[in-house]
């Protein structure tokens, strides 16, 4: 079985970005980003893409989006459906087994019911935003691991990563 993963930074009231921007510098989190995602298929919105500003290195990137014809560096898909058949595909062509959803709201939301993992960074702030992850019931999910860092030079809140697989 694929594993189809969200990886999201969100606060203690489910905002994930503000302004089409992160709402927190997060350096260790940014940093596990980079570990988690590397060589590995990661999708993304045209908002998200936008952020960013470019193709993330050493990842084969999607991007979905009805109005962005083609990126260099980057596939591109007019839907959702589309970019999750391609990047199996690809992942039974490649030997890979995971698919990482990196945002923006409307994709995780139109993801989270084939999705059978979370890498979840637990903000611990309550901020003001324009893009919100979905609601999640916690009882479809278990725990795997959790480990917390503290608000530091590198760091403007606490927060917690925590990693869940569906069980429902």
């Amino acid at each position: 079985m694929k594993i189809i993963s969200h990886v999201v930074a969100l606060s203690n009231n489910n905002v994930i970005g503000v302004d089409n921007n992160l709402p927190w510098s997060l350096k260790t989190d940014l940093l596990h980003f980079k570990e988690y995602t590397t060589n590995k298929i990661i999708i993304m919105g045209r908002k998200t893409y936008e952020s960013i500003g470019k193709p993330l290195p050493n990842r084969i990137n999607y991007v979905v989006s009805t109005t962005i014809g083609e990126i260099e560096g980057a596939l591109v898909f007019k839907n959702t459906e589309d970019a999750i058949k391609s990047a199996m595909h690809y992942c039974d062509k490649e030997n890979k087994n995971e698919i990482v959803i990196i945002g923006g709201g409307f994709l995780f939301k139109d993801t989270l019911s084939i999705t059978n993992k979370l890498i979840l960074t637990r903000v611990d702030c309550d901020i003001a935003g324009d893009v919100f992850y979905p609601e999640i019931d916690f009882s479809e999910w278990k725990e795997l691991s959790s480990e917390g860092y503290t608000k530091d030079s590198n760091n403007d809140y606490d927060f917690i990563v925590s990693a869940y697989e569906r069980v429902k």
